[in-house]
């Protein structure tokens, strides 16, 4: 099951969802950001390390089975 979390794409100030499964690195970078290298290419995000790490340790389960009748 996927590992996901929403983050804020650095540039666009856009939400983004990330798959923690397909990250290979997560580093602060320059101007107070992170960046997350997966297995695709990077991306900077404003939330830090600290904040990733904490969202990254909840458990979201999401059920969407339906309910048996």
């Amino acid at each position: 099951m996927a590992h996901l979390i929403t983050l804020t794409d650095a540039d666009t100030r856009e939400d983004i969802l990330f798959n923690l499964d397909t990250v290979v690195s997560i580093e602060r970078g320059s101007r107070n950001l992170s960046v997350i290298t997966t297995r695709w290419g990077r991306t900077n995000v404003v939330e830090s390390l600290e904040h990733i790490k904490t969202e990254s340790l909840k458990n979201n389960r999401v059920d969407i089975a339906p309910d048996v009748v």
